[in-house]
């Protein structure tokens, strides 16, 4: 049998990515937690996390424990919270992402109107680091949020792989210069898309830019430029995985859930919860 409270603690640590950090969140001991971590690693048969000079990071048998874990803690509070009789009511009000509003609107809503049916949601459009910034003044209640590498005590949601993609008519990577398509404004997937573009040391001219995803990933199935796209995109647009020999780096894009410290453990759960659900049906 898996221990809820050895599952807490490996979400803490995945979350923060120091035991010392970890620690402090749980309120136990550093020792005690590596100890959890052993003991847990022992239970599972698994090595679930790697150790190095930028803090932990997840095997692949962590990151899956990691899934797991987190859905049969929701399922925990979830359980406590329905025998309580208290459901979730009030007014709450959630940041999307831009690029994930419609998805959100056309599967998110309705299973936070059959999940929560006395929550009156009000939903805020805006990029990622904008939603932080109204998280922090309290002029939003929770939010999904593009991960930042600098970030901690965080919820993950889902995560996606970004790909260096191409269009299917044009061989755009066989120019000298590459052209290129990037977002606008203060966007993180702009910045590392610039940024592997300077490490990669390739000529490139930006050719075409927009805040809306849709856009970017238009210009790139019609033969105008290449981009770093969500890789649920190239299922559903004539584009192509550019050859790894041009730019093969690929990143992980994690999308995670914010809060004002005020929301209640069981909401968060309970909203956490609508999310994943949404995703999941998203992807079916």
């Amino acid at each position: 049998m898996l221990d809820l409270e050895l599952l807490r603690t490996f979400v803490m640590v995945s979350r923060t990515g120091e035991l010392k950090k970890a620690a402090q969140k749980v309120h136990r001991s550093q020792g005690a937690v590596s100890m959890q971590m052993k003991r847990l690693e022992e239970l599972t048969g698994n090595q679930l996390m790697e150790r190095g000079n930028r803090g932990i990071r997840l095997t692949e048998a962590g990151e899956t424990l990691l899934r797991y874990s987190e859905d049969m803690i929701s399922l925990n509070s979830a359980a406590l919270s329905a025998l309580s009789g208290k459901d979730v009511s009030g007014q709450l009000s959630f940041g999307i992402p831009t690029d994930y509003a419609q998805h959100f609107l056309r599967f998110f809503m309705p299973v936070l109107a059959q999940e929560l049916p006395n929550l009156d949601a009000k939903i805020v459009c805006a990029r990622s680091r904008n939603l932080r910034q109204q998280i922090e003044e309290g002029k939003l209640d929770v939010a999904i949020v593009a991960d930042e590498l600098n970030a901690s005590d965080e919820t993950l949601l889902w995560s996606e792989r970004l790909i260096w993609s191409a269009p299917t008519c044009a061989n755009l990577e066989e120019q000298s210069v590459l052209p290129v398509a990037v977002y606008e404004d203060n966007c993180i997937v702009r910045d590392l898309l610039l940024d592997a573009l300077r490490k990669a040391s390739i000529p490139y001219r930006i050719v075409f830019s927009s805040p809306i995803l849709e856009n970017i990933a238009t210009a790139v199935e019609e033969g105008f430029a290449i981009s770093l796209l969500p890789e649920s995109l190239l299922s559903t647009h004539s584009v192509r995985q550019l050859p790894s020999g041009v730019l093969g780096s690929h990143r992980l894009l994690k999308i995670n859930m914010i809060h004002r410290p005020e929301i209640e453990a069981s909401t968060l759960n309970r909203v956490s919860d609508c999310f994943r659900q949404a995703s999941d049906k998203q992807q079916q």
